[in-house]
């Protein structure tokens, strides 16, 4: 069975949490991280697009074109757990999928397409219920992880959908290829900026000038060298149990074991740094 990967990509994740938790929508917010000695927007909600605003701009720059302009401070790692969140709901659509990035999942739906009626009625249904929840979001389904990649994220549509990885790679430009932007940026100098350019151009001579990464990128998108989808590990459960000798029978018996099996719960937790707002406690009978 051909293999069948699909990437999805939140390209506005970050502004679009943010607009969550505030509980408002249409604003301009802007995500700020610090580079260097300044800082920096990192992501944009369409409304601060819309004023002109981009990524990479110095805060101070973005305030005196758009002074009403929101902004709140990058929180990678509460944006992190809400990719993971995501990437469990995704599990609804494939087998299994794992993040990809800061801000993208890959899913591997090889083989389960057809539950959804089809890859275009479930890539249809993955955006329709994403764009439902307020997330802006681009799908590339491909033959290979790194097609699917660059088609989430080079292609004109906000789905593309392609049956063979080198045709859909060709018109896309080589930054597609998840290469360094200073790689990208000496190709151009040559006159290399489509995909299609690499594959005219003599293999060993690119090796020898960009070292085997730009070889290795391109032979993972056209399926020339496997590149699968690892899931994401399940997260340890945080339980303990009690085996008693003896069964009992008294409301006394259970709270005093269930005393010893919190004491012990509560250690692991504050050893890990974690807490607990729900908590299950299952009892066996002896028959």
């Amino acid at each position: 069975m051909a293999r069948r990967i699909l990437s999805l990509w939140l390209p506005r994740l970050a502004s679009e949490r943010a607009l969550r938790r505030a509980g408002v929508e249409g604003v301009p917010l802007a995500i700020i991280e610090r580079r260097g000695p300044a800082e920096q927007i990192a992501c944009l909600s369409p409304a601060a697009e819309a004023l002109g605003l981009r990524r990479g701009q110095p805060l101070a720059e973005a305030r005196a074109l758009a002074p009403g302009l929101i902004t709140r401070p990058a929180d990678p790692e509460g944006q992190a757990q809400m990719l993971a969140a995501l990437n469990r709901w995704s599990l609804r659509y494939a087998p299994w999928g794992a993040v990809e990035g800061a801000d993208g999942l890959v899913l591997d739906i090889t083989g389960s397409a057809h539950l959804m009626g089809g890859e275009a009625a479930l890539a249809a249904d993955l955006h329709a219920r994403l764009q439902a929840a307020g997330f802006t979001a681009r799908l590339g389904l491909a033959p290979t992880r790194g097609a699917a990649w660059a088609l989430a994220r080079f292609a004109r549509e906000p789905v593309a959908l392609a049956t063979e990885a080198g045709a859909a790679l060709d018109p896309l430009p080589i930054a597609a290829l998840r290469l360094p932007p200073e790689t990208v940026e000496a190709l151009a100098r040559l006159g290399l900026r489509q995909v299609r350019d690499l594959t005219r151009t003599p293999r060993a001579a690119l090796i020898r000038r960009f070292g085997p990464e730009l070889a290795l990128r391109l032979d993972q998108a056209r399926g020339a060298v496997a590149e699968p989808v690892a899931p994401t590990p399940p997260s340890a459960p945080f339980a303990v149990r009690l085996t008693l000798p003896e069964p009992i029978g008294l409301s006394a018996d259970v709270m005093a074991a269930l005393v010893r099996l919190l004491d012990r719960l509560c250690t692991r937790l504050e050893d890990a740094g974690r807490g607990a707002r729900h908590l299950r406690l299952e009892l066996a009978r002896t028959d």
